[in-house]
């Protein structure tokens, strides 16, 4: 195995997990100089993730077709060139388009990431490596937020972005350096297909991050909320006869006729709900114990935590048992775990052991079994676009159910909402047993 290509994957991935992880820090700072409000700053995050769902198909679709170190290499540059944005902008729009540059660049990493383990790392070693890969997201979020704090104490909030720049630098080197060039095929953009696709995307995950409490029947919802929903839907519903005539589409065909990637990719949509209890679980501290809202991400900590752990364990375990066993744990976990924040009256005690339990949950389905089954049941030439449809199809059920979930949590008083967001989520989780029961038993062979 590779230990410096290696390194550079697993370089790149905390670098771009790592800017998540610190803009919370940021954002005091960030409201004073440019006298933003709390809403408005949740606008960086919502062009990352609108901006992430354009980049991911596209450089993972280019990434199959130029050569993996040509397409990591931009996705690392659009990533520095974004945060030398976010060190310099002179105003609250330059920095929007800045964290939209970075979203974009970020993009690319995992799907690149994974596809190079599959082409490059032993066949009975990359669970393990695929579990270390997820493993990075749980230690970005561990040292994220006091390496954000350190650097607020010495320096304002923009070197927060900026320490961002020596670090690309070193993956650059190191990509250039370590990672396969690969052949270049020569194909035409599949342009009709990717404005479809990510218009698509881009207007469905703004009509429901407008959703609010009082628009959860679409009738209630306003026409600003219904409009970009219903366009969005159509550009959605266009997308398979755009690629079913494109020379060389930007999402293959044969990616949806596969039983297996079908499954792994509905599995993928419901992974999302496990996310939500990161998002929710600031929300019930505070209403149900009173805990400060500065305090409440702390909270997060054995969640992380298992997370951390969970992925390299799993990863391991899917060279001996492969996936299936491992995802229905994970499904199971994450079922019971939401429901518990539900059912069972809200302690420190239910937040170090549900909390730690959903964590490993998430590291059974996302850190590496479903990447593992992609690597050995996706169509020649197509690794990397298959790794990006996973991570869009999570994208897209993260934000349908925060979007949904949301709103039924803000429906009660202490806590009351959450509790039943919580036991809505679990009680969906139950349903992901039907696919993952479904899946290829054993280790396959790489096809």
């Amino acid at each position: 195995m590779n230990k410096r290509l290696l390194l550079t994957l697993f370089s790149g991935i905390l670098l771009a997990a790592l800017d998540i992880a610190v803009l919370g820090p940021a954002e005091t700072g960030l409201r004073a100089q440019f006298l933003v409000t709390p809403r408005g700053v949740s606008w960086l995050i919502t062009v990352y993730v609108l901006a992430n769902l354009v980049g991911t198909p596209l450089l993972g679709h280019l990434s199959d077709r130029r050569g993996r170190r040509s397409i990591y290499m931009v996705s690392v540059g659009l990533f520095a060139l974004g945060s030398l944005g976010m060190v310099l902008g002179p105003s609250f729009p330059i920095l929007l388009m800045a964290r939209a540059l970075q979203g974009f660049g970020s993009g690319g990493l995992f799907p690149v990431a994974s596809a190079v383990i599959g082409e490059t790392v032993p066949a009975n070693q990359q669970g393990r490596t695929l579990g270390l890969l997820g493993a990075t997201f749980g230690l970005a979020f561990l040292i994220g937020p006091p390496l954000g704090g350190i650097l607020l104490h010495f320096a304002s909030w923009r070197w927060i972005f900026g320490i961002n720049l020596p670090l690309a630098a070193v993956v650059l080197y190191l990509a250039w350096t370590s990672l396969p060039v690969g052949t270049p095929r020569s194909s035409k953009l599949d342009l009709g297909g990717l404005l479809c696709f990510a218009g698509g995307l881009i207007l469905l995950a703004l009509g429901l991050s407008s959703l609010s409490t009082d628009q959860v029947c679409f009738g209630a919802a306003r026409l600003s909320t219904l409009i970009p929903l219903v366009v969005g839907a159509v550009l959605l519903g266009l997308t398979p006869w755009m690629e079913l005539h494109a020379k060389d589409p930007l999402i293959h065909p044969d990616l949806l006729r596969s039983p297996v990637l079908r499954k792994v990719f509905l599995l993928g949509l419901g992974a999302g709900l496990g996310e939500v209890g990161v998002i929710l679980l600031p929300d019930l501290a505070v209403q149900a114990m009173n805990v400060a809202k500065d305090k409440a991400s702390f909270l997060l900590i054995p969640l992380v935590l298992g997370l951390t752990v969970g992925a390299p364990l799993s990863g391991r375990l899917l060279d001996r048992i492969g996936a299936r066993p491992i995802v229905v744990f994970g499904v199971l976990l994450q079922a019971g775990c939401l429901v518990s924040f539900g059912w069972f009256p809200t302690s420190s005690l239910l937040y170090d052991i549900a909390g730690a339990g959903l964590g490993i949950g998430l590291a059974c389905l996302l850190a590496g079994p479903l990447r593992w089954l992609l690597l050995r049941h996706s169509p020649k030439g197509q690794l990397a676009g298959s790794q990006s449809m996973l991570s869009l199809t999570y994208s897209v059920g993260q934000i349908t159910t925060s979007a949904l979930l949301g709103a039924v949590a803000a429906t009660g008083l202490h806590g009351l909402g959450q509790r039943h967001a919580f036991l809505v989520a679990g009680a969906a989780s139950l349903l992901l047993l039907i696919p993952a029961a479904a899946l290829p038993s054993g280790v396959p062979a790489k096809s």
